[in-house]
């Protein structure tokens, strides 16, 4: 006969270190706990498998404040998204997903924007990118709570996790694809970025580079140029770069603006005998392959990025179930001839 006692709420008070009353008000919601004490009476109630519904438990909102550029661009767009879904999948564990935008790109206004983010959040998602004064207010946010970097690192900031694609193997997947696009004949290469200082940018680039450097010493990078993030750039930038590489074969665009670098392909009749590789699965770019413009994009699929994070702070917090999905999100390559059906 199995005498074993089921675990009590004095044993989650001894085992978690806090007293009988603070596990009485985490297991029935009745708030007014810290948050590093709530995580840890739901993880040993969880361990000690008391007789309770614990991922039901009805414990304080946890608000999550979510830093990005606004979403102009296709790849933010499909990131808000993705957190809209994470809000509504995972409400049942009391999350607040707060989004606040920046469009100015210069580190001090950055900088005030996560930290007015940080005064009323438990947490923080942010996509950013380095420069010392964001380093070092992120640092000062990583200290206080979680932080989760989303699409490109930030590894000197002491965040919990990075979420995204590996940017190295991106870049070198970029390189080997336009490495062969471009055979033995090879020819003059412009690289695209949208800030070289986002790490994930910079990566990309790097590994880019070194592919066709190692593998195909017939191409040569001739220029990065920088979009600033801003899509309509990429059009100037373009014709600029024929202007002085008329013999230009090929374009890695590792950022936003793939319809502008279309547009000054077809005014200069270049968009059939030009190799253009880029990033994100999107209406435009899978019309740029379908027209035979574009060559290959890459896409990293930012909707699961942003779901996954917010999985990455629940965790923390003990909240919920633990999370399938992999830190490193995976990255698809597709061409012209496997591009998958449009989705309403």
């Amino acid at each position: 006969m199995n005498t074993r006692r089921k675990p009590t709420m004095e044993d989650v008070a001894k085992a978690s270190g806090v007293s009988y009353s603070t596990v009485e008000r985490v297991l029935n919601g009745r708030g007014g706990v810290a948050r590093d004490k709530e995580a840890r009476v739901l993880e040993w109630a969880r361990k000690l498998k008391m007789d309770r519904a614990l991922d039901e438990v009805s414990v304080r909102w946890l608000r999550i404040a979510i830093v990005t550029q606004k979403p102009d661009s296709p790849y933010y767009v499909a990131l808000r998204h993705g957190f809209e879904l994470a809000q509504k999948s995972f409400e049942t564990y009391r999350v607040m997903c707060q989004l606040t935008f920046f469009d100015d790109l210069e580190p001090k206004s950055l900088a005030r924007v996560v930290e007015r983010a940080a005064q009323k959040a438990d947490a923080m998602i942010v996509v950013a990118y380095e420069h010392p004064v964001v380093v070092d207010t992120l640092s000062r946010v990583a200290r206080k709570m979680p932080l989760v970097t989303i699409a490109s690192d930030l590894p000197d900031t002491g965040r919990l996790a990075y979420v995204g694609i590996d940017n190295r193997c991106a870049g070198r997947t970029a390189g080997e694809l336009m490495g062969r696009f471009l055979g033995d004949a090879g020819g003059q290469v412009l690289v695209i970025a949208g800030l070289r200082t986002y790490l994930g940018h910079e990566e990309r680039d790097g590994a880019f580079r070194s592919v066709l450097r190692s593998r195909f010493p017939a191409c040569e990078v001739v220029a990065t140029v920088e979009s600033r993030e801003d899509a309509a750039s990429t059009e100037r930038l373009t014709r600029d770069a024929f202007k002085r590489y008329p013999a230009l074969r090929g374009i890695y665009n590792l950022s936003v603006g793939d319809e502008g670098i279309a547009r000054a392909l077809k005014a200069l009749k270049r968009e059939h005998t030009t190799t253009l590789i880029g990033h994100e699965l999107t209406a435009i770019s899978r019309a740029l392959l379908a027209e035979g413009v574009m060559d290959a994009v890459l896409d990293q699929s930012p909707f699961v990025e942003a779901v996954r994070a917010v999985e990455v702070i629940l965790a923390h917090y003990n909240r919920g179930a633990p999370a399938s999905l992999p830190l490193q999100t995976p990255m698809s390559i597709y061409l012209q001839a496997n591009l998958p059906p449009a989705t309403a």
